[in-house]
């Protein structure tokens, strides 16, 4: 879970969109009543598809699942958030074009998109965090989708690992991993054996441990190369 630095849980503020400095870390904490904090379980849904976006959410802690609904055909999973990242900044003022559900308890705080924009225009530290932090997550979408489009599996399946990671852990530490085999190929383009597959050769070549219902990287570099995040990323079975 994201610290703050006036130690007051309320203000999230200091750790996603603050520096480390002492100054910024004094404005954050003068912004946390502009916040509201809001707890989910595992399964609640925290908005749906097509209901008026009126906050930007700051992801705490968990993992969100993001779905829509095609007018003919099952829920299709578009993406899934962590903790540190932003949802709903995109959208101010439109629809939401997807759904946010809970795959693990969740920790949100939110913030009016008019309180956030008068935060950003007060303060052009902030505002370019922000700018930083869309871009950074703007990159990571962009590997992803290129993966999709012309990758091998194993560069696809090594994305979608690193995408599970909160920003700023500990690449030691084990995060959630919910989705069953079959919802990651849907989100990936494989096929059900085929994530099974990669799965199991990437532990058994000592890039991961995924025990039951968590990831671990072994060798966060190898699986960065093989996302596309380094040069050398052929996968060769070894």
């Amino acid at each position: 879970m994201l610290s703050c630095h006036c130690k007051n849980e309320d203000c999230v503020l200091c750790g996603a969109l603050f520096s480390d400095g002492e100054h910024d870390a004094t404005q954050a904490c003068e912004l946390r009543g502009l916040l509201s904090r809001r707890r989910y379980s595992a399964g609640e849904t925290v908005f749906r598809e097509g209901t008026a976006c009126i906050q930007l959410m700051v992801l705490r802690a968990g993992q969100l699942k993001l779905t829509t609904m095609p007018l003919v055909g099952r829920e299709q999973i578009l993406g899934l958030l962590v903790a540190g990242q932003l949802v709903g900044f995109e959208t101010s003022e439109a629809p939401y074009p997807y759904t946010a559900t809970a795959l693990t308890p969740v920790d949100v705080c939110c913030i009016t998109h008019k309180d956030m924009l008068r935060v950003l225009e007060d303060n052009p530290a902030v505002a370019l965090r922000v700018i930083q932090r869309f871009r950074d997550e703007l990159v990571q979408a962009q590997i992803m989708i290129r993966n999709l489009g012309i990758k091998p599996a194993h560069a696809r399946v090594a994305s979608f690992i690193l995408s599970l990671m909160p920003i700023g852990s500990d690449h030691s530490e084990a995060f959630p991993l919910v989705l069953s085999r079959l919802e990651i190929a849907e989100l990936l383009g494989l096929s059900e054996e085929t994530v099974s597959r990669v799965f199991a050769e990437f532990r058994r070549n000592g890039l991961i441990d995924a025990p039951h219902g968590e990831v671990r990287l072994l060798d966060a570099r190898r699986v960065k190369r093989l996302a596309g995040m380094g040069t050398g990323e052929a996968w060769d079975g070894t």
